[in-house]
């Protein structure tokens, strides 16, 4: 008996997605367009499709699929580049109020962008994608260099900022945190049998974790105690973020995310947006409808 019903092949059926995924697209550009560009402003688009630059010259090194690691790399980008938006708003603060507000829209926007990224490249994957990287060690320094590389041209000269990247970037309490996160992570219970690259992503990620909750406890304990404390408080939290999501990001680009399938990227995803999206509205959330109107 022949089977007369129609046989899709594994590589055509990504294929029959692209529609959908030009639609979405379509749809978020007219939608951000329409509310005066925010996710795709220069300060929050440039910065993050930099990094996506340096993804997808990795993939494309290690012959591996580029959209799989589009896809893992996105929210960690777009978590990374709004710690920098933040650490540039409060390394230079602005002269009037307006201007302040205007600016925290950079502070959400390249999550939201990384978040859309993540949610709607997937359509375009294919079916037996291959996400296996093994660098060399040789590429995993190269990949750390690149990575560094972006920072700095997105911190001088895309967001322009006058503060020098060391100078900005130091920060004591966030490294010794960051330290003591990575190295509890590397012999944590369970973790045994991961990666040193799996490691990091899960260190990486938890060390955001750990900058939300206690950069919030240090804040609101500074606010009690006087303006003296509140800058430190605040640097910690976005410089702890920062380092975290940096990890996260150069781990999942050398493969920390490999393992994982497409529900457990979302979950981890999932955790990194929460921990940025908590932290941002609690130290600098946007003017509310009873403060603007009331």
């Amino acid at each position: 008996m022949v089977d007369d019903e129609p046989k899709i092949s594994a590589k055509s059926v990504p294929i029959s997605r692209v529609p959908a995924f030009l639609l979405a697209m379509a749809a978020v550009i007219f939608v951000d367009w329409n509310m005066g560009f925010s996710l795709f402003a220069f300060e929050s688009a440039g910065p993050f499709l930099i990094l996506m630059v340096v993804a997808v010259l990795i993939a494309i090194w290690n012959k591996s699929q580029v959209i799989v690691l589009i896809s893992r790399a996105s929210v960690p980008a777009g978590a990374l580049v709004a710690a920098l938006n933040a650490m540039h708003m409060f390394t230079s603060p602005a002269t009037d109020p307006e201007t302040a507000m205007f600016s925290t829209r950079l502070i959400f926007a390249p999550m939201g962008l990384g978040m859309i990224f993540s949610y709607l490249v997937p359509l375009i994957e294919p079916v037996d994608a291959n996400f296996e990287l093994t660098l060399s060690r040789a590429k995993q320094l190269a990949s750390w260099a690149l990575s560094l590389v972006a920072i700095y041209v997105v911190w001088t000269f895309i967001i322009q900022s006058t503060v020098g990247i060391f100078e900005g970037f130091i920060d004591l309490n966030s490294v010794v945190i960051s330290v003591a996160v990575m190295a509890i992570c590397m012999v944590y219970p369970g973790n045994e049998d991961l990666s040193m690259h799996e490691k990091a992503v899960y260190s990486g990620l938890f060390i955001c974790v750990m900058a939300a909750v206690l950069g919030v406890a240090f804040y609101s304990s500074a606010v009690a105690m006087g303006s003296k404390f509140i800058g430190q408080s605040a640097a910690f939290g976005l410089l702890t973020t920062l380092y975290g999501s940096f990890v996260v990001f150069v781990a999942t680009i050398l493969g920390g995310q490999s393992s994982m399938n497409a529900a457990e990227s979302r979950y981890f995803d999932w955790h990194l947006i929460e921990s940025w999206i908590f932290l941002a509205l609690m130290l600098m959330a946007p003017r509310t409808l009873i403060e603007l109107f009331i």
